[in-house]
């Protein structure tokens, strides 16, 4: 959210009024100041607020400092910066080898009402490119946000701030939208999408819209259903987001329940077509930050755990990072700049860990590990665990619902690994041999995760003592480099991306997908 992720001044105590939604001072250069803070937890890419101008005029309930009020497509939201900033950002990201994403709002225009009535008293002529009526659905309010239709014809906000509903089964409307992304890509090198309410947009428009962005694009669809967002992923687009395992994450780590998220896991991988293709999440803007759920430090590290090492393109939320724990929207906005953009606390850490960890195990086998479905391997009565990745090469992650205030025990686990292999926690840098019988004893203590990984693979990792190098897994097979740990400093640089700048198309985007993390800011 550019709005709170960092000032143009450099800040750190400038205030945030969350309470009143109003703008408070983030930009694109503040963005780029703060750039070596978000590559040092190993991301990928970013993925920036919507860039166009928004309604100046105060709602009851704020201003449009998110970025999803939208008044004139053709101008940039002048709060964040200018057109040379914007370029100078993007320009930022691809001399780091990083994306720029952006979030994009195809579904309707604002306006600001203040208890008007939005069948009547909408000015168009103010909306640019849409200011005549006939580019909008007809108003009507919507009754059932489960009837998809109706969601996808009547109209999203209310009597505050009205958000006419463009008509994109207008050939018109569809041509306008078409040729302003083409514009708004070419102009700022733009390398990916996220299409915001994209189960209120016309689905036959969503594909046409994909094809003319010719980037990677990714949809909003706030669905707990697996049929529904498997269904989506079906038929409408190939990337949304995986709502279904964020709410099965809640259930694991706010009551505890170990059943639900295997279960799910289990479930998405036999109805969705792929579910490496769908994006992983476990906070976002719209919903309380899991640390106003349950404040405890350990449980978020399992939360991000599996976010970052699970199936699909994990995003991390400005601020989970600090542990924020803003409930709901706008108390979950929080300005990030009053953290100082520590990267010494623990869960910025942990993200760092998990991002190596996984570019590791990317490098190694990066056709298979991408694509590779992970499946539940343990199942306790307050534990999880997961693998991913072939044979000799896999990540097993071992999830605690637990808690901080956990004792230290021991776990007996099959199915992870082969018998004798050495397994390195990448957190703990301890190591487990597995017994002749093929299993793990696993020790656990206060509700920590356990991130494993063959030892014989570990060098070139940037962990444990490990530095940092690139290899592939025939320098382990022809014995390149030793398998023994040393102690050399780890170097810089990220290994497993890739540099993608504007003009991209489909095909070598798919190709990258799982490759990348990115943060949302």
């Amino acid at each position: 959210m550019t709005d709170r992720f960092a000032r143009t001044d450099g800040s750190t105590t400038h205030s945030c009024n969350l309470t009143e939604g109003l703008y408070c001072g983030g930009t694109w250069r503040g963005t780029i100041d703060h750039l070596d803070y978000i590559q040092g937890m190993g991301f990928d890419a970013v993925l920036i607020s919507p860039i166009i101008k928004n309604v100046e005029k105060k709602a009851k309930y704020g201003e449009a400092y998110h970025g999803y009020w939208a008044q004139d497509m053709y101008s940039l939201n002048p709060h964040f910066g200018t057109h040379e900033d914007l370029l100078d950002l993007s320009q930022a990201l691809h001399n780091r080898g990083m994306f720029i994403m952006m979030d994009t709002v195809i579904n309707n225009m604002a306006y600001t009402m203040n208890g008007g009535n939005p069948a009547t008293d909408v000015n168009y002529t103010s909306l640019n490119p849409f200011n005549e009526k006939s580019f909008y659905h007809p108003y009507c309010k919507i009754d059932d946000w489960n009837d998809y239709p109706q969601s996808q014809y009547c109209w999203t906000g209310d009597n505050i701030v009205a958000l006419p509903d463009l008509n994109t089964e207008d050939e018109r409307v569809q041509t306008i939208l078409e040729m302003w992304i083409q514009e708004m890509i070419a102009t700022y090198s733009i390398d990916g999408l996220r299409i915001d309410a994209a189960k209120h947009v016309t689905p036959d428009f969503i594909g046409k819209f994909e094809k003319a962005a010719d980037v990677f694009m990714f949809g909003e669809v706030y669905e707990r259903s697996v049929d529904i967002i498997c269904g989506y992923q079906s038929n409408i687009m190939p990337s949304v987001t995986n709502y279904p395992i964020y709410f099965a994450l809640l259930d694991a780590f706010t009551i505890g329940d170990t059943e639900s998220l295997p279960n799910q896991v289990e479930s998405m991988k036999s109805k969705c077509p792929s579910v490496t293709s769908l994006t992983i999440f476990s906070e976002n803007h719209d919903l309380p930050r899991f640390a106003s759920l349950k404040d405890d430090i350990n449980l978020a590290k399992n939360i991000l755990t599996f976010t970052l090492l699970f199936d699909g393109l994990p995003i991390i939320y400005q601020g989970q990072e600090q542990h924020f724990s803003g409930s709901t929207d706008p108390h979950n906005r929080e300005a990030l700049w009053p953290s100082a953009y520590d990267t010494s606390s623990p869960l910025y850490n942990t993200i760092h860990t998990l991002n190596t960890i996984r570019k590791h195990a990317i490098q190694i086998d990066p056709d298979y590990y991408i694509n590779y479905n992970t499946y539940p391997v343990y199942r306790g009565s307050s534990e999880m665990a997961f693998r991913k990745g072939r044979e000799g090469r896999q990540i097993i992650m071992v999830l605690s619902t637990q808690g901080s205030n956990s004792g230290a025990y021991t776990i007996r686990m099959m199915n992870g690994f082969q018998p004798s292999v050495v397994a390195r926690d990448v957190f703990s840098c301890r190591t487990w041999t597995v017994n002749d019988m093929g299993e793990l004893r696993l020790d656990m203590d206060k509700g920590e995760p356990r991130v494993l990984f063959p030892e014989a693979l570990m060098r070139g990792s940037g962990l444990c003592g490990y530095a940092r190098e690139k290899v592939t897994y025939m320098d382990f097979v022809n014995k390149t480099y030793s398998p023994e740990s040393g102690d050399d400093k780890e170097s810089g640089g990220v290994v497993g991306s890739s540099v993608v700048v504007g003009g991209t198309g489909v095909a070598l985007v798919w190709a990258l997908l799982g490759l990348i993390s990115f943060a949302m800011c």
